[in-house]
Order: C-alpha cells, then sequence, then structure tokens
C-alpha cells in the first residue's frame, strides 16, 4: 500500500478538521473525516484512520480526566462486547443495506425518544444498552458514538468529551485486534496511521478554546443535530 503525497496532505487537513469536532463535542470526528477519506484514497480505512482518531480519543480523556465517569464508562464497555459480536454474526448473514437501515432506524427511535418526549433514567442496564447500542453500530456501520452521547447529552460538555473519551479508548482495545486480524492493520497502515496523528493532535489543541462555546448550553442541541446527521449519512448510503 502506498499513499501519495497529495492525498496524505489533503488527508491531514480533513483529520484536523474532523479532530477539532470531535475535540469540542466528544464525538462524530469518524462521522466527517471517513467518507471523505474513503474517497482520497480507500487505504485510508479503516486502519490509519483509526489509529489517528485513538491518538485523539487518548488526548482527550486525559485533557478532562477529573470528569471522566469511571462507572458509565464500565458498564458501557460490558455492554460493547457482545454488541460487537452480535454485529460481527449479523454482519456475516445481512446484506449491508439492510444492517444500515437498522441502525438508522434504531437511532432515529433514540433521538425522538431523546428529544424531550422521554428521558431514559441512568442505571446499569441503560448504560450497558447504550454500550451494546454503540458497539452494533460500530461493527455493523461504522457509527458507534451517537448512542452513547444520547444517553449522556443532559450532562455538562466536559464530562460528555472527558466521558465518551475513555469509552473509545477502551473501545479501541476490542476493535484494533480486530481491524489486525481481518488483515487491515499491516506495517503500511500502521505508518499511514502515525502520519495522521499530526492531524488529530492539531485538531485537539484547535479544539482546546472551543469548548466553551460548545458547554454555553449548546451540548444536548448540537448531540441530537450530530446524532441525525449519522441517521442521514446512512441513509444516503442505502440510497446511493
Amino acid at each position: 500500500m502506498s499513499v501519495d503525497t497529495s492525498s496524505l496532505i489533503l488527508a491531514l487537513l480533513i483529520i484536523t478538521f474532523s479532530s477539532t469536532v470531535q475535540g469540542s463535542v466528544g464525538f462524530g470526528g469518524n462521522l466527517i473525516a471517513a467518507p471523505l477519506l474513503a474517497l482520497i484514497d480507500i487505504n485510508f480505512v479503516p486502519g490509519p484512520i483509526f489509529i489517528a482518531g485513538t491518538s485523539l480519543v487518548i488526548s482527550a480523556a486525559l485533557r478532562e480526566r477529573e470528569s471522566v465517569d469511571w462507572h458509565f464508562v464500565g458498564w458501557a464497555n460490558a455492554g460493547r462486547l457482545p454488541g460487537v459480536i452480535v454485529g460481527a454474526i449479523v454482519l456475516s448473514s445481512v446484506s449491508e443495506s439492510s444492517l444500515r437501515l437498522l441502525v438508522a432506524l434504531t437511532l432515529l427511535v433514540a433521538i425522538v425518544l431523546s428529544s424531550g418526549i422521554i428521558r431514559v433514567p441512568e442505571s446499569r442496564m441503560s448504560f450497558a444498552t447504550a454500550g451494546a447500542m454503540s458497539g452494533f453500530g460500530a461493527t455493523t456501520a461504522s457509527i458507534g458514538g451517537p448512542p452513547i452521547a444520547l444517553l449522556l447529552q443532559h450532562r455538562h460538555g466536559r464530562e460528555v468529551r472527558s466521558t465518551m473519551s475513555a469509552y473509545f479508548v477502551i473501545g479501541a482495545t476490542f476493535t484494533l485486534p480486530a481491524i489486525a486480524a481481518a488483515g487491515r492493520l499491516g506495517p503500511d497502515e500502521i505508518l499511514t496511521g502515525l502520519a495522521l496523528i499530526p492531524g488529530s493532535q492539531l485538531g485537539f489543541a484547535i479544539s482546546g478554546p472551543l469548548r466553551k462555546y460548545v458547554d454555553a448550553g449548546r451540548v444536548r442541541p448540537i448531540i441530537l443535530v450530530m446524532s441525525t446527521v449519522s441517521v442521514l449519512v446512512l441513509m444516503s448510503k442505502i440510497v446511493l
């Protein structure tokens, strides 16, 4: 695998922007970067973009580590693993378009319910359920952030960002070995991923001063909007 210099520069710009968004809100980086990088060069996904993203979430978790809800992280990741397993099983037996439709409809129901009709109580069961939905969505459609974000939407921005980042860091220990086992994380992919890290770290640095604007009463609407965008992206892939 080889990525030319012009493609790498463009990829770095995209990673910088997507990392700025995720560093400010807490999720959504891959939602922006993955489809764009795939258009530039398919070799950027999934391994290299995941390495760059892991670098970002480690930094984000450390930056606001005092606000991490480790109780939530533990139970959400307990649910994530079976969600990943079920997703992998379903992935092998159901068409890709059907899977995307299933994930999109599930997210849509969650968005509608959380927009004011019902407030899901926080409990071990709801944490694990959100983790299972996240693991299933990440495995089948590469979108795992919205279920976690929707459950955390009523919390302060710094708690959303730090808790989601810690969740993603632990989740990476499931995903990276899976990508490697699938033959998509060899030496070339690792080197390309490392080359993208400066973009993720620059975006992370830019996101620092932007956090105060996100936290000024905008956390919940931003999460709802970005979750809705996730549904639209999935539906567009089905149509196209």
